[in-house]
């Protein structure tokens, strides 16, 4: 290669970093116009971490994973965490995304089919080039604990309640909700966890109302996922504080409508720094980001 070619090269690729680096600045956001219950404030939540494994931006770490974990409460200092939850055949808790294990490791089958230890450390598998940079394990809900403990402050623990198992009947996953919900509210209440800075979130309905019937401690929220009205509605009647929903059923006016009625919006994913700012125009209270360096920026800025 000579020396003309050689510099044309550098040219070209400077010029796609400073194309780069000027879209970046154009997405930008002004907090003033924020307009929530928070006061121009919204609480800042990795989700499943420091998010999903991902190319673009490159993040190798398994969701729920403790370096994932670890990555977005002390590195990144979120706000707090939101993990998915799993109970095992003997009743105790296991961090994991998928209904399925087969999706991420060696196992075969439901968590609901396999005891704790069975499944505790299991390497996650998620292949070529992730597996190059991660060896991390699934982990249990106390080893969470503990890390959120060693916080100067607690930070706040979303926990994403996974009822329900592909491998059972409607029957069964009906029955086993219920003793989900009251075993993870007992092991909480074991850990010591302090209570105003725990949500429980589900899209099952029997599950939150069987929560109240044990006069759960924490907070609850629902999981809407099909029409955003009847979501309100129902945390309303119930009178929950919280209503998590997925941002392609939410806009601004109808998170207007819900701070109305003093509920407290929940909306979650965005990888970009483009994807954050789309989410807080919708005026939520909380995000759960896959991407808590692009949304603290945005706030920042």
């Amino acid at each position: 290669m000579n020396l003309l070619q050689l510099f044309s090269r550098r040219l070209n690729s400077f010029s796609l970093l400073l194309i780069l680096c000027c879209f970046s600045a154009c997405v930008s956001f002004d907090k003033s116009e924020l307009n929530n219950l928070n006061h121009e404030k919204v609480i800042k939540i990795g989700h499943a971490g420091s998010g999903f494994s991902s190319w673009i931006p490159f993040n190798p770490y398994p969701a729920n994973s403790y370096t994932s974990l670890r990555k977005a409460l002390v590195e990144q200092k979120a706000d707090g965490v939101e993990v998915d939850v799993h109970m095992t055949s003997d009743e105790e808790f296991v961090l994991y995304h998928d209904n399925k294990l087969d999706s991420k490791t060696s196992l075969k089958g439901c968590i609901s089919e396999l005891n704790y230890d069975a499944i505790l450390k299991t390497n996650y598998q998620l292949g070529i080039p992730f597996d190059w940079f991660q060896s991390e394990q699934i982990i249990g809900i106390e080893a969470l604990i503990k890390l959120m403990k060693a916080e100067k402050d607690f930070p706040f623990l979303h926990l994403d309640i996974r009822h329900h198992s592909v491998c059972l009947t409607p029957e069964q996953n009906l029955e086993r909700q219920l003793i989900v919900v009251s075993r993870l509210i007992n092991k909480l209440i074991d850990l010591e966890v302090p209570r105003q800075k725990v949500l429980l979130i589900s899209m099952s309905r029997e599950l939150i109302l069987e929560a109240k019937r044990l006069n759960c401690p924490f907070e609850l929220s629902l999981e809407e996922v099909g029409d955003f009205q009847r979501g309100l509605d129902w945390v309303k009647n119930q009178h929950l504080n919280y209503l998590t929903i997925k941002p392609g059923l939410l806009t601004a006016e109808k998170s207007a409508i819900a701070h109305e009625a003093g509920v407290k919006v929940i909306t979650f994913g965005a990888k970009s720094r483009s994807g954050n700012k789309r989410l807080l125009k919708l005026n939520p209270d909380v995000i759960q980001t896959n991407n808590l360096n692009a949304l603290k920026s945005l706030l920042e800025s």
